[in-house]
């Protein structure tokens, strides 16, 4: 098959579609991908021919004030701002782009414009995401709603699911029509095909997604938790001399870090960080990303680097700190250590919850609500519980004999393209 992979979106959401992507194509399928321009290479790099799309992710999250600090709604109302302008250029490139695929893929990210080219082109989408999005459950709250109060009850929480996914659309919606309209002469709401089925790169041991159920004769859309989207690593993960001789100095090093997420005063941010590390008394790789910590001169408690690859890193410290996106989240768990999440804004609060309740980590610190002597006390939490410490371990164990890819590529296999039957 010829399947074109959607993901707009940051680093952390891009990421495991090129994981995915190597996946489909090592199984003989011929992928293509669509990303932002400034997130290409990862796909360029291992050899999937990729379409750009203008403008960049860093460059606006950085130009946003620290809008993700100021939490779930001044981040949907920025969003609403910004996507009129570039939608339509958008849905442009993103037509030509998909133009003799089979099949079109991807995570909410790639939906927002994805499941309309792929009606216009009269091609199936394949949801694959990276939360439990078109998964309602009374078992757990939705993506949007991890604050949920325990005595709405198994009803609320299921609500919470189609309420959540009502609030991640609802910034887009205007743009997706007027681009619907006047690039592809569509009109109406988009409306996936139900027999296709729905990927979940996440660990069935992190976060279970309970069948459909249906009335009898009806045909409900099947979910695959598959696993993590991960790309194969080298056998033995090498750091910069600098980074290695830090790590290799006694003492516990933690990891902190809040990727995508910028802040509007990173200086204060990273001062209370480097009080809090002092105060627990270990040492910090600290990673600056898009701006939400500031990349000082390292010093004897302090390696300050703006991006390292996660998967080598996390299983080389102590515990890691970090904003509950998803894909940070994935790794962290598969390290093995304790995490703490210190979620800003969209699904990181539900992942923080989440690592919660399965032991693997403290409580969460809102970063609204995060301050030096909060942060000081979760660190020393992560070093001195043997049992979080422990269950970490184990769960990191569980994950890493997982084959999220393989088993992904799998389900796509078994697409009957004829008719969209057998998945």
């Amino acid at each position: 098959m010829r399947i074109a992979l959607l993901c707009n979106d940051t680093r952390g959401g891009v990421q495991p579609y090129v994981a995915l992507g190597l996946g489909l194509r090592q199984a003989g399928h011929e992928v293509r991908a669509v990303a932002p321009s400034d997130l290409a290479g990862f796909f360029a790099a291992v050899g999937i021919p990729v379409t750009p799309l203008s403008g960049s992710i860093e460059a606006v999250l950085r130009g946003s004030g620290g809008v993700a600090e100021r939490g779930l709604l001044a981040t949907m109302r920025f969003a609403a701002q910004e996507m009129p302008a570039r939608l339509r250029e958008w849905t442009r490139c993103t037509l030509d782009a998909c133009d003799g695929a089979d099949m079109l893929s991807g995570g909410v990210g790639g939906m927002v414009i994805g499941l309309s080219v792929a009606e216009k082109l009269g091609k199936p989408f394949v949801q694959t995401h990276l939360q439990p999005v078109g998964a309602p459950t009374g078992a757990y709250p939705g993506v949007l709603a991890a604050g949920l109060p325990q005595w709405v009850g198994p009803w609320g929480r299921r609500l919470s699911h189609h309420v959540s996914e009502a609030i991640v659309w609802a910034p887009f919606k205007r743009a997706m029509a007027t681009a619907r309209r006047q690039t592809l002469g569509l009109t109406g709401a988009p409306n996936p095909l139900t027999a296709t089925p729905i990927l979940y790169g996440f660990s069935p041991h992190v976060l279970p997604v309970w069948p459909p159920t249906a009335n009898a004769g009806e045909r409900v859309r099947q979910r695959h938790v598959t696993g993590y989207w991960v790309s194969p690593r080298p056998s033995e993960w090498s750091p910069s001399p600098a980074l290695d001789a830090f790590l290799r100095r006694p003492g516990p090093v933690i990891s902190i870090g809040f990727g995508s997420m910028a802040s509007r005063d990173p200086g204060a941010l990273t001062l209370l960080v480097r009080q809090a590390a002092r105060d627990a008394g270990v040492r910090l790789v600290m990673l600056c990303g898009w701006g939400g910590l500031q990349n000082t001169q390292g010093d004897d408690d302090c390696h300050c680097a703006d991006a390292i690859d996660h998967d080598g890193l996390f299983a080389r410290v102590a515990a890691v700190v970090h904003h509950g996106g998803a894909g940070t989240t994935g790794a962290a768990l598969m390290a093995g250590v304790p995490a703490l999440v210190v979620p800003f804004t969209m699904d990181q609060p539900f992942w923080g919850w989440r690592v919660a309740a399965l032991g693997v980590g403290p409580e969460p610190i809102p970063r609204r609500r995060l301050n030096r002597r909060n942060l000081a006390s979760a660190l020393r939490r992560m070093l001195d519980d043997e049992t979080m410490r422990r269950r970490a371990a184990e769960l990191g164990q569980l994950i890493r004999a997982e084959d999220g890819v393989s088993r992904a590529v799998e389900v796509f296999g078994r697409i009957d393209m004829r008719g969209l039957r057998g998945c």
